[in-house]
Parts: C-alpha cells; structure tokens; sequence
C-alpha cells in the first residue's frame, strides 16, 4: 500500500482494497484523509501494528481490517472515533488488552475481534453500547476472569460469541435480558455452576452452544419451549439427572449431549442409562431384604457357584481383553504407573497437554534403550462412560498398524494406580509441533503465534499426509480400519511439518466378510461438524463417513473456518459456505495466510481450483457419491506436482 496514498484528494470517502494480496504495513498518513467513512482492507496480507492515530479518522462509520497479520496492541485512539458503526479486526495477531476507550463508541452496531492473541478481562465498558445490536465476537483469544454482569445491557443484540477463551465462573444471571438474542456461543472456556433459569427468557435462540465447559446441575427443563433451536450443543460439560422428554431432544441432528456422563434418560440414540424412580427405590429396598433372608440358606451354594464361575472365567476371557492381552504381549516391556506417575511430575497441570473425551494426555520422560526420551502418555479417565471401550478399541487398533503418518505407541500401562483403582494408560510418540488445529486457529491457545503460519504448500503437503494415513488404513491392511474421527485436533506436527494421524478410540475394524454390517448402534462417531450427515440417521460406519470428514478438513484448511463457525447470509455449515463461493468467488474465501509464489491467477487455476473441488467431492450427501482415499491420493499427487513445477519453472 504505497505510502503516498494520503496525496489522494482530501475529499475521498471510500477505500476498498479486500481481497487482494497486499503486503506491508498500513500506512500512518493514512489518519490525514479526514473525509474517510469507509475503510476496508479484509483479506490481505498487512503486517505491523494499527496506526497510533488512528482515532483522528473521526467520520469513519465502518473499518474493516480481518484476515490480515497485523500485531500488536489496538490503540486507544479508535474509542475517538464515535461516528463508527461497523469495527472488524479479527483473524489478525493482536495482542494485549481490549481497549476501555472502545465503551466510548455509542453508534457502534457491530464488533468483531475474534481469532487474536487478547488478554486480559472484558471490559465492561463494551458491555452498556446501547447499539451494539448486530455482534459481538471475542472469541478464539485467551480472555481470562468472569463474564461481566453488564452484559444483560445487551438487550437487543442478535449474535454474541465468546468461544474458546479462558472465561471462568458462572454465566451471569442477567444474561437473560438479551432477549433478542438468536445466537449465543461460549463454548471451549471454563465455566461453572448451573444453566441460569433467567436463559428462560431467550425464546429467540436458534443457536445456543454451552459445550466444553465445567456447568453442573440438570438440563433446564425451559429449552423445551425454544422451538426456534436448530443447534443445541450441550456436550462435554459436567451436566447430571435425567435428559427431558421435549421434541428438541429426540432430534439427532440439532442436540449434543456427549460427554455428560452423569445424565440418565432420553431418547435410545443417546445411549443414557436409565433414570431410577423414587417407587423402583422402594421395590429395590423390599427385594434386598428378601434376598438377605434367602442368602442365608443358600450360601453353601453361592460359595461353589462362585468358586465355579472364577475357574470358568480363567478359561474364557471376552474378546476385548484377549485384544488388550495380545496387544501387551507384543509391547518390549511394560511400564508401571510408578514411572508415569514420575515422568509427569504426577500427573502435574503443567504437564498436561491434551483432553478429550476419554481422558487426558500429559507430556513426560522416560528412558527407553537406556535413553532419555519425551513421551505423550495417554491417561484414560476409567470413570467416563465408554473410556474402557474405547482403550481397548484403540489398543486393538494400534497392533494392526505400522505407518509413518500414524503416531506411534511405543508401550501401555494396564494395572492399578496408588490407591487400588484400576488404571490404564497409552504410552506414544511424542510428536513436538502440537496439532494441524493450533496451527490453523493458533491464537485459540498461543500468545505468541507469528510462526504458525502454514503457507499453500505445507497445507498441501500436510493434506497429503493425512489422505496417505486414510489411504492406509482403508486399503493397505486387512481387515481396513475406520478412524471415526478425523478432525484438525487429532493430526499432530512434528518437527518437518509432517503430518501424524492420532486417536484411535473410536475406531471401528471392518469385519472381513460383511464390511456393510459395522452398525453404528444409532451412536454419532466423531464430532460435531466433522461427522457425515447419514451417521445421523443410524447409517453403518463406513470408510466414506471418514472421506466426508476428510472432506471438512480440506475444506477448512484452506479457508481457515471451523464448520462449527457462524456463517452469514443463512448457510449453517462449511460445506454450504464454500459451495456458495465456488467456483467465482472462491479467493474470497481462501485463507489469506496460505501464502504462495507465482501469479495469483495461474495459482488459482492451479491449485485452488482443485483443491476445493476435491473437498467437495468427498463432501457429497450420499456416500456412495464420494472419492475412495486412493484416489484422493492420486488427485493431490497431481496438483502438487503442477504446483511445483510452476514454482519452480
């Protein structure tokens, strides 16, 4: 952007520049062109910080600054300019506070700081903007303390999103005065306590995601009445009791409650035990004492019964275990919870690197060949629902694979820990990079994140990886395994940027004979946005429900959008967000931090082309519609050697 560009005639009102691939800095005479209503500079590749006087462009009603690299801290001066309306910096490197200058800003309609590196508290200076009525989004910064009680002042604002900080306690009471509100998002942070009643009151809610949280206490019977729901996420928190009989949550395809495991109830498809009855309390304690009375006589026989039953089952052992035996058999040697316990500092916090579903992974040091070695332990939490399942699937899983784009195990730990309690443990490679998700959204868990940036060949090279390792798994061993949840999270980096596919525990090994029958039991595998739309109608774990979620991951590694994102304009998914840019639109949707060399519109024809369209084409709705990983492999062999020889021609 040259820096001359305030020699432009001093009545200019307009610059739009979005969607190009300008580089430098935003120049600081910029603030001289005091005529400037808009300013819009989306979608480029600007560095440096925000120009300091930047607040003396006093009759700008709208700045649009997102998808750029500008660092930095944002300058108090922008709380001047009180003519603004419409303010996007998101998907930049900001770092530091938000500005309390900003409450000054009383026309303002829409705010959008999300995907930076912000610290600190929500001012609550934001929160009383009596316009702020179409956004408000600070998520996917590292946002800290409690959500401020002002924010009941909001009561005419449609969409807020605070997801993927670091906000902790209780929502606000006084949430509920945002009655206009039709999406609200605070997933990812650590929230506690009980889903307000006062949330009673947003009957205009059609979004409505509390999920990855620490909230307790039941499901409010009142979410029942929000017949506008289309998405109700309530999965991964601490909730207990039994799961309401309402409509909304029969729906498969608008409610999430996995990851609750002290729910009871609800409709089969969630898979709940069944709540107890104060009546079946009282039948229980009348068929105890009978039974007491008839132990008595009978003890003679329950003593031979169970010396029987343990001499039968030495002999005959379930299939899982068998797995889990066979599995440790072909491990070196085993490793006793004493020497995890030591190589993570006891399970410290500062040692913890992962969580998910079934338990928590922790960074350590153990020798191994006599050499002191970084290792990723993989504890299981025994007292979710499905963790030992899922131990034993993926241990069933690892001892029939042997591949370098999968992480490997190196040993397991299977016995009790220090207090008598079983305990079971995978041992891995640690891979040191972190995962393909933190580089793609680095500012969700970095402060520092001016290195995670992966330009257009790395995404091609890492796609790759990931289609070989899917490759593998489908045709190259017997019987073929199925991931059942390939996503960003579950692909680590190591030092060369190579791709590693991880988690196995809700892999599925076909059967040989029959590969079709794998029912899926009506359970969802995978996560939400990721997993193939017939999985929600009961459909049969197949190879193509990881090719659709391969698909995603495509499609969100070149735009750099989640599939749980937001969309404007009525899309709800990714898949639909990128079918409405392409193919004319579509380097408005491309990430602009997948830099490349060469000529803008040979890469396009090249590269991005193609590359969308092979995402959409294992993204299709019926299965048998989608490429096979072979051929997935073959199609991005060929597009990144067209890529390269135009590089390097």
């Amino acid at each position: 952007m040259p820096i001359n560009i305030a020699n432009l005639s001093k009545e200019i009102s307009g610059i739009d520049l979005s969607a190009n691939q300008i580089i430098g800095t935003i120049p600081t005479d910029l603030s001289k062109l005091n005529k400037l209503v808009s300013l819009n500079l989306n979608h480029n590749l600007f560095t440096g910080t925000l120009p300091l006087d930047i607040g003396r462009l006093s009759r700008i009603n709208s700045i649009y600054l997102s998808y750029n690299r500008i660092e930095g801290q944002i300058p108090q001066s922008l709380g001047n300019i009180t003519q603004l309306i419409f303010l996007s910096v998101s998907n930049n490197l900001l770092d530091g506070s938000i500005p309390i200058s900003l409450g000054n800003l009383t026309k303002l309609q829409y705010m959008d700081l999300s995907g930076n590196a912000l610290m600190g508290q929500i001012p609550q200076d934001i929160l009383v903007i009596p316009s702020l009525t179409r956004l408000l989004n600070l998520s996917n910064n590292v946002l800290t303390g409690s959500i401020p009680s002002q924010i009941g002042h909001l009561n005419s604002l449609i969409k807020m999103d605070l997801s993927m900080n670091k906000l902790s306690g209780e929502i606000p009471k006084t949430i509920g005065s945002c009655v206009q509100m039709s999406s609200l998002n605070l997933q990812g942070n650590l929230l506690q306590g009980q889903i307000p009643e006062s949330m009673n009151s947003l009957r205009s809610l059609e979004i409505l995601d509390l999920s990855n949280n620490n909230l307790a206490g039941p499901i409010p019977l009142f979410l029942a009445n929000f017949t506008l729901l289309t998405n109700l996420n309530l999965s991964f928190n601490k909730l207990s009791g039994p799961v309401p009989s309402s409509w909304i949550f029969r729906n498969t395809t608008v409610v999430s409650l996995s990851g609750n495991r002290m729910l009871c109830g609800g409709p089969p498809y969630l898979k709940f035990p069944s709540c107890l009855s104060k009546d079946s309390d009282q039948a229980s304690v009348h068929r105890l004492h009978v039974l007491l009375f008839c132990i008595v006589g009978t003890l003679i026989f329950s003593v031979c019964c169970m010396t029987a039953y343990c001499f039968i089952k030495t002999r005959m052992k379930p299939n899982g275990i068998d797995n889990e035996n066979i599995f440790l058999s072909e491990m070196n040697e085993r490793i006793s919870y004493v020497e995890l316990q030591a190589a993570t500092e006891s399970f410290s916090p500062a040692n913890l690197i992962g969580s998910g579903s079934f338990g928590n992974v922790y960074v350590g040091n153990l020798i191994i060949d006599q050499i002191l070695v970084p290792v990723a332990i993989k504890v299981l939490n025994l007292s979710q629902r499905g963790a030992s399942g899922s131990f034993l699937t993926e241990c069933d899983a690892l001892r029939r694979t042997r591949h370098r784009k999968l992480v490997k195990v190196i040993t397991v730990c299977s016995g009790s820990d220090q207090n008598g309690n079983e305990f079971k443990a995978l041992v891995l490679e640690f891979i040191c990079n972190g995962s393909l998700d933190e580089w793609l959204h680095a500012n969700t868990t970095t402060i520092s994140t001016s290195y995670r940036r992966l330009n257009l060949m790395k995404r091609l090279h890492i796609a790759l990886d990931v289609a070989e390792a899917l490759e593998y798994l489908h045709h190259h061993i017997v019987p073929p395994i199925v991931h059942c949840d390939i996503k960003p999270s579950n692909i680590l980096l190591d030092d060369d940027l190579v791709a590693h596919v991880t988690d196995f525990g809700l892999a599925r090994i076909m059967s040989i004979a029959e590969p079709c029958k794998e029912s899926s039991s009506f359970v969802i595998k995978g996560t939400i946005g990721y997993v193939a739309p017939e999985y929600g109608s009961g459909s049969q774990v197949s190879m193509d429900g990881d090719i659709y979620s391969y698909g995603v991951l495509l499609l969100e590694m070149f735009t750099g959008r989640r599939p749980t994102d937001n969309f404007d304009n009525g899309i709800t998914s990714l898949v639909d967000y990128v079918k409405a840019a392409y193919p004319n639109n579509i380097l408005e949707i491309m990430d602009a931090s997948a830099t490349y060399n060469g000529n803008t519109q040979d890469i396009i024809e090249l590269v991005v082309y193609p590359i969308f369209r092979l995402g959409l084409a294992c993204c299709k709705e019926s299965p048998r519609e989608r490429m096979k990983m072979n051929d997935v492999v073959k199609e991005l062999n060929a597009i990144m050697k067209t890529y390269s020889a135009h590089t390097y021609s």
